[in-house]
């Protein structure tokens, strides 16, 4: 009895080593459904209901950002504070208005922003209009882009796109004695800020010389 044993004890040990594929069976990658590889996508999900995007100037480029509501009393507000900070002579207060690439236009000339009002601080003595009204707010005259025709019309450098509006300021104390503080015109193009709903000065177009 016990030798029968120990022969169905042998013979069932040689069965599971004669097949060694018998165990059980897990899945592996071969088994699932191979589909076509998608390249990844960085789009971002928009809304249903978001504002308008506008598409950046070179088409190839996938940038898209909102429009910023054009609001004629934040533009108005932005190049009053310009006026206060040039009045005070304070880099501190003026410069954070001023885009990264903030220019300044005069007689065909341009240079950065930062550099000419450095060095009309440097040379002019703005304080001596602390206290005055140099440009009244219902003096400034606004374009957008759908009025870009009127803008040229009017001899002012039109918005470029429907995200930039252009403020016109006359100043009504360019002048303290013989010494002459600002040209006849100055035209702001205004841009959106990234991120925040909010303008800064990109361009500055002033016929002004130092002396």
């Amino acid at each position: 009895m016990r030798g029968r044993a120990v022969v169905a004890l042998v013979a069932a040990c040689a069965a599971s080593c004669a097949s060694p594929q018998s165990g059980p069976v897990f899945p592996t990658s071969e088994r699932f459904p191979e589909t076509p590889r998608e390249p990844p996508s960085f789009a971002a999900e928009v809304s249903p209901d978001a504002p308008p995007l506008e598409v950046a100037a070179d088409a190839r480029s996938p940038i898209r950002r909102e429009l910023v509501p054009l609001d004629a009393e934040a533009a108005h507000e932005l190049v009053g504070r310009f006026f206060i900070a040039v009045l005070r002579e304070s880099t501190r207060e003026l410069f954070p208005l001023l885009s990264a690439q903030a220019s300044v236009l005069s007689e065909g000339s341009r240079q950065p922003a930062q550099t000419v009002w450095r060095a009309r601080f440097a040379q002019l003595d703005y304080t001596s209009l602390s206290g005055r009204l140099v440009a009244a707010p219902q003096t400034l005259r606004t374009y957008t882009f759908a009025s870009a025709d009127r803008a040229k019309r009017d001899g002012v450098p039109p918005p470029a796109s429907a995200s930039e509006v252009v403020v016109v300021a006359r100043p009504g104390s360019a002048s303290v004695g013989k010494s002459r503080l600002f040209g006849d015109e100055l035209a702001f193009r205004l841009r959106p800020r990234a991120e925040s709903q909010s303008f800064e000065i990109a361009e500055i177009v002033e016929d002004f010389r130092l002396p």
